[in-house]
C-alpha cells in the first residue's frame, strides 16, 4: 500500500499545469481591450500604479490594447526579469508572445518605459502646438483658447517615469498607436480629450487627433532603443577618442615605431594600444555613423576591445547589423 501523501504533496499534484487541456477563459485580445479601457478611463489625477501582495508598486501598462504594428497585430503587454531580478516591461506583437513566429523579422519587442514615456513627450509636443490649441474645437473664443492653452500644458516634471509618472495624463487620451518601420501615428480620443480640458465632444476637430512622427529603434540583441520625433541621436563620445587615438596609434606604427616606444612615449600598456589600434581599419561609412550617433546600439568600445572583428569593410557592415 502506498503511503498516503502529505497536505503539501497533494497539492502540488493538483496544483500542476497541463497545457492544451482547455480552451483559455480569457482570450488574450479579449484582456488587453479590458485592460486598455482601464487605462483609458481612469480620471484625472488618479494615480497610474497598483501594488502587489508585498506592498511594492507594480508598473501598468496604460498602452495595452491600444498599439498596432504594421501587420495590424496589436502589441501586447509581456515581462521579463533582469539579472538583478528586476522587472523589465515590454509591448511585443502578439504572434511572437503566442510563440507561432517567435522568430518573425517583422515581429517588434519595446521597452514600455521608454515607450510610454517618449509618446506622451510627443503628445506634449502636439498640444503646445499653436495651431492645434487654437484649432481643436470649432468655433473657440479666444477665452476658450487660452484655456485650452492653461490645460494642455505639460505637467510639472515630478522624477517620475512611464505610466507612474506624468506621462500618465498623456497616455490616458490616445485611442490607438500604429507602428510602423520609420514612423509612429498616434491618434487621441475625442471624447477623453474633450473631458479633460472641458468642452463637448461634438466639438472637438477629429483632424488634429492624429499625428505622426519618425520613428526608429536600434536592437542589440532583445535590447531596443528607441528615437522618436526629432529626437538628436547621442554620439558615443568615448568611442570617437578611441578612434582617433587608434590611427595616432597606427602612423605611429607605419613610421617605424614599436609598441614599446609608443608605450612609453604616450604613457600607456603595450595591451591598450594593440587593443585599440585595430579600431584604425573600421570602414569610413562606419566611422560616420558612430560620429553621427547612427551606429548600433552594441557597437561600443566595451563591445570591440573583447570581441574581433574583421578587417575587411563589408564583413564590418554584416557583423555588426547583428548588434
Amino acid at each position: 500500500m502506498e503511503p498516503i501523501a502529505e497536505p503539501e504533496e497533494r497539492l502540488a499534484v493538483h496544483a500542476r499545469a497541463y497545457p492544451g487541456q482547455h480552451e483559455p477563459l480569457i482570450e488574450p485580445e479579449v484582456w488587453d481591450g479590458i485592460q486598455g479601457q482601464l487605462g483609458s478611463a481612469s480620471a484625472k489625477g488618479r494615480t497610474f500604479t497598483r501594488r502587489n501582495r508585498s506592498g511594492a508598486k507594480a508598473s501598468v501598462s496604460l498602452l495595452a490594447g491600444r498599439i498596432f504594428d504594421q501587420t495590424g497585430d496589436r502589441l501586447t503587454p509581456s515581462h521579463s526579469k533582469s539579472a538583478k531580478g528586476l522587472r523589465l516591461r515590454y509591448y511585443v506583437s502578439h504572434r511572437l508572445v503566442r510563440g507561432s513566429a517567435p522568430r518573425d523579422p517583422s515581429g517588434w519587442r519595446l521597452p514600455a518605459p521608454e515607450l510610454e514615456d517618449k509618446v506622451a513627450a510627443l503628445i506634449g509636443q502636439h498640444f503646445t502646438n499653436p495651431e492645434f490649441q487654437a484649432g481643436i474645437l470649432h468655433e473657440a473664443t479666444t477665452d476658450e483658447i487660452a484655456t485650452i492653452g492653461d490645460k494642455l500644458a505639460p505637467p510639472q516634471e515630478s522624477g517620475n517615469a512611464g505610466a507612474e509618472g506624468n506621462s500618465g495624463t498623456a497616455l490616458v487620451l490616445v485611442e490607438r498607436i500604429d507602428i510602423s518601420p520609420g514612423e509612429i501615428r498616434i491618434s487621441m480620443s475625442a471624447e477623453h480629450l474633450a473631458e479633460h480640458i472641458g468642452a463637448d465632444a461634438n466639438r472637438i476637430a477629429e483632424d488634429l487627433l492624429s499625428f505622426s512622427s519618425p520613428f526608429q529603434h536600434r536592437k542589440r540583441g532583445v535590447e531596443t532603443k528607441l528615437i522618436i520625433g526629432n529626437e538628436v541621436a547621442k554620439t558615443d563620445e568615448t568611442l570617437l577618442r578611441n578612434i582617433a587615438r587608434a590611427h595616432r596609434y597606427f602612423d605611429l606604427v607605419r613610421s617605424g615605431k614599436t609598441f614599446g616606444e609608443i608605450s612609453e612615449a604616450e604613457g600607456v600598456s603595450k595591451r591598450r594600444i594593440q587593443h585599440l589600434i585595430e579600431l584604425a581599419f573600421l570602414a569610413p561609412d562606419i566611422i560616420r555613423a558612430i560620429h553621427e550617433g547612427r551606429q548600433p546600439v552594441g557597437l561600443t568600445s566595451e563591445w570591440l576591445k573583447r570581441q574581433a572583428f574583421s578587417p575587411i569593410w563589408s564583413e564590418q557592415r554584416e557583423q555588426f547589423a547583428t548588434l
